[in-house]
């Protein structure tokens, strides 16, 4: 178990996973079903990595920049949002996110299939703290009157219209800050293996990011639990990595079942402190035949 949590290539999965969901929480949270994940983690990387390795720009820089692509990325996505919305928009913006797999696949600049390298590395610790620092911002917007108000938005849009709340707005917010983090996570991936290729972003790491916010919840600590638990569950016994998408799929039976709001919904926590209180007060209070004999 130590070697799992010690292991710099798993710390690195975990924090760049728990970037990824995160990008994902806010659009969920405003009702936007976007799953452009890949696309924008995609931009991302390759825009950081191209500075990076061509251009020679510093390695913070180019990372800033993948999020700023990723971000800009987001706006084919938003006018998707703009127009259709459900299993539709779902399926469009997947079907977006895979044109511009496409795209790089052929893109002679950057390698096409052949994959791209050269980036400078970036170890662990600035990833760490970039993680940090970017899981303290989401949780400050969701607290924030921002935030509330993209859950009002989500929630019920037409009741968030009638009192004043811009839901157009909010939605494109929400999926240009899902598309910054999702760059940002693409260009801290790059610079630590130094090696990217289209088939890095592929179908199967949108499942994963999926699972991880639908098991933790519509929360920032849904979210971050999540990506934690789901992305070390499968590293502490051996050879199970293959098995994590069986993993993953069985726990999600489970909790869509039991929680089908996640583990860490909205107001979890308010819960599980009110269940404290209560247990507390029980324990202090007097037995009622106390009660009855101090009244006599």
């Amino acid at each position: 178990m130590i070697s799992v949590l010690t292991s710099e290539p798993i710390q690195v999965l975990v924090l760049i996973n728990v970037i990824l969901t995160l990008s994902l929480l806010f659009p969920f949270v405003t009702g936007v079903w976007s799953m452009g994940l890949p696309g924008m983690m995609c931009a991302g990387a390759y825009a950081a990595s191209y500075l990076s390795v061509a251009m020679h720009t510093p390695i913070y820089i180019a990372i800033a920049v993948g999020g700023v692509a990723g971000g800009l990325i987001s706006l084919p996505f938003a006018s998707l949002a703009l127009r259709i919305q459900g299993i539709n928009l779902a399926i469009a913006t997947l079907a977006a996110s895979e044109l511009l797999l496409l795209f790089f696949s052929h893109f002679e600049p950057t390698g096409s299939v052949s994959g791209y390298m050269g980036m400078e590395f970036l170890p662990v610790l600035p990833i760490a703290i970039i993680a940090a620092s970017i899981a303290a911002v989401c949780v400050w917007i969701y607290c924030s009157r921002l935030g509330k108000a993209m859950i009002a938005a989500g929630v019920d849009p037409l009741v968030a219209e009638c009192n004043g709340v811009n839901v157009r707005a909010l939605q494109l917010l929400a999926l240009a800050l899902g598309g910054v983090l999702a760059g940002v996570a693409g260009g801290l991936y790059a610079h630590y293996y130094t090696f990217i290729s289209p088939a890095n972003f592929g179908f199967d790491r949108l499942i994963s990011v999926l699972m991880f916010l639908v098991i933790g919840g519509l929360t920032p600590l849904g979210a971050i639990a999540g990506a934690v638990t789901l992305s070390l569950l499968p590293q502490f016994v051996t050879g199970f990595e293959a098995w994590a998408p069986a993993i993953y799929a069985v726990l999600l039976i489970v909790v869509v079942a039991l929680l089908p709001d996640g583990v860490f919904r909205k107001n979890r926590l308010q819960e599980l402190r009110s269940i404290f209180a209560r247990s507390q007060r029980s324990q202090s209070a007097p037995p009622i035949a106390a009660k009855a004999g101090a009244s006599k």
